[in-house]
């Protein structure tokens, strides 16, 4: 196991227990489930997913965020980024589209305006409700290009790539009045929160207490704590300690480093320091949970 993002057809197998058929052009398609997909826990993918549901529900994590994705709902999580999809509902149906960048980039748009409908804004999670009609018509393009990959037509890839486009600047158009008609443009303390957790993505293998990240920003450790509280509904110590806990989860699982290189690589001070603090969190040792994740 290497500690490289997953590319589509390990992802696929990974959640739906399958291998694509060998001569299938992964580089974009669709997958359909009403079964019950397999958990995935911090994992990072080589590719683009855009995930729209039909019913039921599930728990998400890209990045620093939690979420659910229920009925109506549509998600992008972009590559590189830690992911986690788990806890599915009995009733869950969804679509998944999954992509890769040069997929899109070669179609007859600018560069720069596609690097930009491809660009996430990592503040805020990447999630949507859609109202009725714009749900139906963005299912008609997921199904149109399931449709595509599966008949192999002539220009079949020209044709699922400029769905794929109306998929992504739908998706942005959404986000985009979303947040001019969102109040925490102007909530001070949801800019103290963001702030706050970029600065731990940037830095949770060097800064381990919020009052150095308070140090930072210039700012109490007792007011960046009440804004995280209030906005989040756990203490800022604990988004710290949860994205340690992320990375840790995912270097354990997928690289080949030894415990004691993975806890100087998150920034611990010995072996049984970064053991303890696992622990005290996950309630298994790292050796452990790395063994059963093995098994």
């Amino acid at each position: 196991m290497t500690s490289e993002s997953l590319e589509i057809k390990d992802f696929i197998k990974r959640l739906f227990n399958h291998l694509p058929n060998s001569t299938e052009d992964t580089s974009c398609t669709v997958l359909h489930t009403n079964q019950y997909p397999k958990s995935i826990d911090a994992l990072k993918l080589n590719f683009h997913l855009v995930i729209l549901c039909n019913k039921g529900k599930c728990d998400t994590s890209v990045g620093h965020h939690d979420f659910a994705i229920q009925s109506s709902a549509i998600s992008i999580i972009p590559p590189h980024t830690v992911f986690s999809i788990k806890h599915f509902s009995e009733d869950f149906n969804a679509h998944f589209l999954l992509f890769k960048s040069d997929f899109v980039k070669k179609g007859f748009v600018k560069s720069d305006i596609m690097e930009e409908l491809l660009l996430i804004n990592p503040d805020y999670p990447p999630i949507f409700d859609l109202e009725a009609n714009n749900f139906n018509d963005t299912l008609y393009k997921f199904e149109k290009i399931k449709y595509e990959n599966e008949n192999q037509s002539p220009f079949c890839v020209e044709v699922s790539r400029l769905y794929v486009l109306q998929i992504l600047y739908d998706y942005n158009r959404t986000c985009e009045i979303c947040l001019l008609n969102s109040d925490k443009l102007i909530n001070r303390q949801y800019q103290v929160m963001y702030e706050f957790r970029k600065l731990v993505d940037s830095n949770f293998d060097k800064l381990k207490t919020v009052k150095e990240y308070a140090d930072i920003m210039n700012l109490s450790s007792k007011y960046i704590s009440e804004c995280i509280k209030n906005q989040t509904g756990v203490s800022a110590l604990s988004l710290i300690q949860n994205r340690i806990i992320l990375e840790a989860e995912f270097l354990l699982k997928y690289s080949q480093l030894t415990i004691k290189s993975i806890s100087n690589k998150l920034g611990f001070t010995s072996t049984s320091a970064f053991s303890r603090f696992f622990k005290g969190i996950k309630s298994i040792s790292p050796d452990n949970y790395r063994n059963k994740q093995e098994n």
